[in-house]
């Protein structure tokens, strides 16, 4: 096993292979837990728990330790605290964060970030990770905690620690994607006005975050049951449900749900939650697509749209089709699944498409599957 500095795409596959090895380990500890493990690998008692507190945290840091681990640990000589290519003796933490890390938490459906865990800016800004300094996070701890572990896998020059707290965080992944697995209930040929109440008795849940996702999940699965029966769609092809984001996760796209043929996307959708359709979210569409190839683009709310701009909103969107050719339709989320629902054969598929997606997403949790489970119960 060699490091070098020149060779990325070495070094990458060598992350990999490290962390699939870290995987296996981990998961062999399921059954009994880490504590034997800890003994065994003579991890200091304290750095092990730092390391596992990082670990069940749900912050950006956790992500980044690991590839810090996993770089001390395929090149002990490599002070992992110069996370930049700027500072003395440092490498690009950020690269291999991207390239490794992030397709491998992907794989194995594990938490992790977007795109890097070195977005969060805190990080992102942050000079070398020595004892003294201080990262400001929410929660507080996480920083402090963060500092530690780093430290402490730096400190030990032959790399075995390193590795032993990363398959320590594995590990704390792998119980938190269990825990939120969840076999959803599959509904069966369900009347549309039940699937109405069934999906606003969901989306009304009180939960801590996440509850703009469902919508999203909704309209998505109506899509995937029309694509597949209507003649309009025929040739054209429904993109990926995208991550939500940050304030800027629009930032190139055209909207929440795309459809595209050619690669070109022909018919894009917009939701929002709890927020009427305004004026102004209409204006903003008609930016988006002004020069794009969309032909029907929705704009969708549980709210409905604002009686008091209505006319003035319908006004716009038929004023704009007239210049652009681009229908602007605006209605309802729960309108439009009722009236698409109603040119489907039955109801089935549209119920085992939504569990489907609400399974595995990542950017909905535990409590949104046991909502799902416990709504389906009381219809």
């Amino acid at each position: 096993m060699s490091w070098s500095e020149t060779d990325v795409a070495g070094n990458l596959a060598l992350m990999r292979a490290l962390f699939d090895e870290g995987y296996k380990i981990a998961e062999s500890l399921l059954d009994t837990g880490a504590v034997d493990y800890i003994a065994m690998q003579g991890i200091p008692e304290s750095v092990a728990a730092d390391t596992l507190e990082l670990a069940r945290a749900k912050h950006a840091f956790r992500g980044a330790a690991l590839t810090l681990l996993a770089v001390k640990h395929l090149n002990p000589t490599q002070d992992i605290r110069a996370h930049k290519s700027e500072y003395a003796g440092g490498f690009a933490a950020r690269t291999y964060d991207t390239r490794a890390t992030i397709p491998f938490l992907i794989d194995k459906s594990l938490p992790r970030s977007v795109e890097s865990h070195w977005l969060t800016q805190t990080l992102s800004f942050a000079g070398p990770l020595e004892t003294t300094l201080v990262l400001k996070t929410q929660p507080k701890k996480i920083g402090p905690l963060f500092i530690k572990v780093v430290n402490a896998a730096n400190s030990d020059e032959t790399g075995s620690l390193a590795k032993s707290l990363l398959t320590l965080i594995i590990f704390a992944l792998i119980e938190i994607r269990n825990k939120e697995r969840v076999v959803l209930t599959r509904p069966k040929s369900l009347p549309i006005v039940t699937i109405e109440k069934l999906l606003r008795s969901h989306m009304s849940v009180s939960y801590k975050t996440g509850a703009p996702r469902l919508p999203q999940i909704a309209i998505y699965a109506i899509y995937r049951c029309i694509l597949e029966q209507m003649d309009r769609f025929s040739g054209q092809q429904l993109e990926a449900l995208a991550r939500m984001k940050s304030a800027d996760r629009k930032a190139g796209t055209v909207g929440d749900i795309v459809v595209i043929e050619d690669g070109k996307p022909i018919e894009a959708v917009e939701i929002k939650f709890n927020q009427p359709i305004t004026l102004i979210n209409v204006l903003e569409a008609i930016d988006k697509v002004r020069a794009e190839s969309v032909s029907r683009y929705y704009l969708l709310s549980t709210a409905g749209i604002d009686s008091s701009e209505q006319d003035s909103i319908l006004a716009k969107a038929d004023e704009f089709e007239k210049q652009n050719g681009c229908e602007i339709i605006v209605n309802g989320v729960f309108e439009t699944i009722k009236y698409y629902l109603r040119l489907l054969p039955n109801t089935t598929e549209f119920l085992n498409y939504y569990a489907e997606i609400l399974e595995k997403d990542e950017d909905v949790g535990y409590e949104h599957r046991i909502a799902w489970n416990e709504c389906c119960a009381a219809i």
